[in-house]
């Protein structure tokens, strides 16, 4: 006798399609993106270049046990409505890996918020929520894949998961914020090194930023709102969507930040062709030099290792030594 179906069955069979979907959609973006980083990331830092294959090596598991899910749930266990509240494997392609693929690129970019700013407290206080939702989202996860089935509401510590991540990327944003016309007035102090392109440059640089934590924290509110929904529309499974797609967002919004440098590079090199043309023609040492152009934005995004005498300077960064930490200047 077939079992019967609830009157909302259609936000327990579609939300987990889709959110397949999207996380496959957002998995293409993302190898995309990780492919053009490899060709530009022979300057970058090791353990940059490690944190980048690390966040794509658990963004490929997470994409293939979404689809261990899917088969589970509507090829091995079709016919069967109570198999699609069994979690199969998704306590750990959901919470356990997106916490893991959250606070990396949070550590990531709580490390900028030190480089750039000179600040000690608030980086260590955004750490130090983005390790404690973490640990949440790990301790969920376990926890679920241990028990194997739905609960009827969401728990203390999955809100915790999801609040702390949020209020890190609100912290993230905001000091972003703070901070990106500070910058703007350290390079204006320093007018020597740097031209109206570098200052566009910059801002932009810092604007990404900002957009990119806005975004992952509205992302996290809105699975927390969906958490709550749930529970009034009790046999539901919409937080499906957020959460196969939550992960996939973080590390797409960091290889944004980290490609954006490529355009960059593109852009410099047409500047210092222009600007040698410009030093021939007028002859009166106006014309500046690629480098120099290039010093401001190379000091605020600090990625990659400082290149030899003979290595040709790219934006793709030095560390910081020239420019005077913009958290220092009121």
């Amino acid at each position: 006798m077939a079992q019967p179906l609830s009157d909302n069955v259609r936000l327990v069979l579609g939300p987990p399609i889709l959110g397949a979907a999207l996380n496959w959609f957002l998995y293409g973006i993302l190898m995309m993106q990780y492919f053009t980083y490899l060709n530009h990331a022979n300057r970058d830092k090791t353990r940059l270049r490690a944190v980048v294959h690390f966040l794509f090596l658990l963004d490929t598991a997470q994409t293939f046990l979404v689809m261990v899910d899917i088969f589970s749930w509507y090829v091995h266990n079709f016919g069967n409505y109570e198999a699609l509240f069994q979690f199969s494997v998704s306590p750990v392609d959901g919470p356990l890996l997106d916490s893991i693929i959250m606070v990396t690129v949070q550590l990531v970019y709580c490390w900028r918020l030190w480089v750039l700013g000179g600040w000690k407290i608030l980086p260590a206080v955004a750490a130090t929520l983005a390790l404690v939702s973490c640990i949440s989202g790990m301790f969920i996860g376990l926890i679920d894949q241990i028990e194997g089935h739905q609960p009827p509401h969401a728990s203390p510590v999955e809100v915790l998961w999801l609040f702390a991540s949020a209020i890190t990327d609100i912290l993230i944003a905001c000091s972003m914020g703070y901070l990106r016309p500070r910058c703007l007035k350290v390079l204006k102090y320093r007018r020597e090194i740097v031209t109206r392109t570098t200052m566009v440059m910059v801002k932009r640089v810092l604007i990404l930023m900002l957009e990119t934590n806005a975004l992952t924290a509205a992302l996290a509110i809105a699975l927390v709102t969906v958490e709550f929904l749930v529970v009034s529309l009790h046999g539901t499974r919409l937080y499906i969507v957020f959460g196969y797609t939550i992960g996939k967002m973080y590390s797409n919004s960091f290889m944004v930040l980290l490609n954006q440098r490529t355009s960059y590079n593109t852009h410099s090199e047409v500047n210092e062709k222009l600007s040698t043309l410009n030093f021939k023609n007028r002859g009166n040492g106006r014309g500046l030099s690629c480098q120099n152009q290039r010093a401001g934005l190379r000091n605020l995004v600090p990625m990659a290792q400082q290149p030899g005498a003979s290595g040709r300077d790219t934006l793709q960064g030095s560390p910081i030594d020239s420019i005077p930490h913009a958290g220092q200047h009121g």
